[in-house]
């Protein structure tokens, strides 16, 4: 699709969606709005990135910024103590919203924010019991002891923060279900920009670990609750009848969400335990290293994201409406561009990183050419996969994709674990590229192809 095409679905005014070409239209408007949303955005969430390196790394020390690393990167690894009720809540409020009966929509969005507000109260508190008690010299390992007590606080102040950040994303599942994910990025945007502020006056005052984490997750996750109250004065959220919704919803969220926590628990072994795996074997130090490269790559992963990301809830909705040919084309045209855009980004990060981590660090840390060099290859399975995701994750092929990720983790994790203390930082990304191949290519490209073929050819 060129440039002049595409700005044709540019445009405040929805299509007529009384044809099967103007709901092919729409999806596509709404979904360019979202990444023009989600581009300014990320611009802000950049911003954000390169503060929380360039204004921290310098006073707080390679040592204590990769504690800093350690415990904000425990937000990706448990991003599966949502159940999968997140996941399945897009899918769930995009069939919904596709059936054109707004009663059944609003008890589906209230119901599902509810249920996943008691999880993330839930998961909270267990996590903090366990900050709280855990022996954190068997989890980080570091040359000054005082730093293991500010990585407690840090670990407690980020539990509760992350228990609210499964509800607000929650919400975030709702607008992309809904194909208006442009209103979460927008409001997204403001939580970046509010954490910018914060993380400027608080570097400046030499703040510790807790409170930089505070300032990083709270305000995004506190500005997510700003889109609650579109979805109230839209009267597409109430708390009116609550104990039915929240039983007929739960059951049948936790039911669907069950293949998406497998999805994230996978994602969690996979690579999302990377910094923990590096901190309790080689050192914080390295995972000051390993997080500088890994924020690095986000520049050329994070602009094919905004791309892609919208495609979850329009291949839904063509799912539910058995539009095969918007299915095809649109995954045709996403591949595409993804690979092309992932291989000329991971280049030009990959030639030009010596020069940008010595700037963006003030000379603080320095990454080996081959581990960067390994991580550029990973950057591009990465996104195509994730480009790929957005199709199976839409049509509902998830059972399968639980299957891929089983067959990953039983390859990657003992590779990473066995070799990582001979061979140091390289294993990492190595071993994932490895076990990614055999797994996306040996399953997807045999065993699941007939299911995806299904999904895409007419009959």
């Amino acid at each position: 699709m060129n440039f002049v095409a595409a700005s044709r679905y540019l445009r405040l005014t929805p299509f007529d969606t009384r044809t099967e070409q103007g709901r092919r239209d729409e999806r596509y408007r709404v979904a360019a709005l979202s990444v023009l949303a989600n581009i300014f955005s990320r611009a802000v969430g950049v911003a954000l990135t390169l503060l929380s390196v360039s204004l921290t790394v310098s006073y707080l020390g390679v040592e204590r910024f990769g504690v800093w690393m350690t415990v904000a990167s425990f937000a990706g690894m448990l991003t599966f103590l949502d159940l999968g009720v997140g996941n399945a809540l897009t899918n769930h409020v995009a069939r919904r919203a596709a059936e054109d009966d707004a009663d059944l929509l609003r008890q589906t969005i209230s119901g599902g924010l509810v249920f996943l507000a008691l999880i993330g109260l839930g998961m909270g508190l267990l996590l903090w019991l366990i900050a709280a008690n855990l022996s954190w010299g068997s989890v980080i390992k570091v040359d000054q002891p005082g730093l293991l007590s500010e990585a407690r606080q840090a670990a407690m102040c980020f539990a509760l923060l992350f228990g609210l950040n499964i509800f607000t994303s929650g919400i975030q599942r709702v607008f992309a279900g809904l194909q208006q994910a442009y209103l979460g990025h927008l409001v997204a945007a403001f939580g970046s920009l509010v954490a910018c502020i914060g993380l400027w006056f608080a570097a400046a005052a030499h703040q510790g670990i807790a409170v930089l984490l505070t300032i990083m997750l709270g305000a995004q996750s506190a500005a997510g609750l700003i889109l609650l109250g579109f979805l109230a004065l839209r009267k597409q959220f109430s708390l009116r009848g609550l104990p039915g919704l929240l039983a007929l919803e739960s059951r049948q969220l936790f039911k669907a969400g069950g293949l998406f926590f497998l999805l994230q628990i996978g994602t969690m072994v996979g690579w999302g335990a990377d910094s923990l795996i590096i901190s309790s074997t080689l050192g914080a130090s390295q995972v000051a290293v390993f997080s500088v490269v890994q924020r690095l790559f986000q520049f050329a992963t994070q602009p094919l994201s905004i791309l892609n990301a919208p495609l979850w809830g329009a291949y839904a909705d063509a799912h539910v409406r058995h539009d095969k040919v918007f299915i095809r084309g649109t995954l045709r045209r996403s591949l595409t561009t993804t690979l092309a855009g992932a291989v000329t980004g991971a280049a030009l990060l990959m030639l030009f990183h010596s020069w940008l981590i010595e700037k963006w660090t003030h000379g603080n840390i320095a990454a080996p050419l081959v581990f960067v060099a390994a991580y550029a290859v990973w950057v591009v399975l990465d996104a195509c996969g994730n480009a790929f995701a957005m199709f199976l994750n839409g049509t509902g092929i998830v059972r399968q994709q639980a299957s891929v990720v089983i067959l990953f983790i039983v390859l990657v994790l003992p590779m990473k674990l066995i070799f990582i203390q001979d061979f140091g930082l390289i294993v990492i990304p190595i071993a994932t590229i490895m076990a990614y191949m055999i797994a996306n290519g040996g399953l997807y490209g045999f065993v699941f192809r007939s299911t995806i073929l299904n999904n895409l050819l007419l009959k």
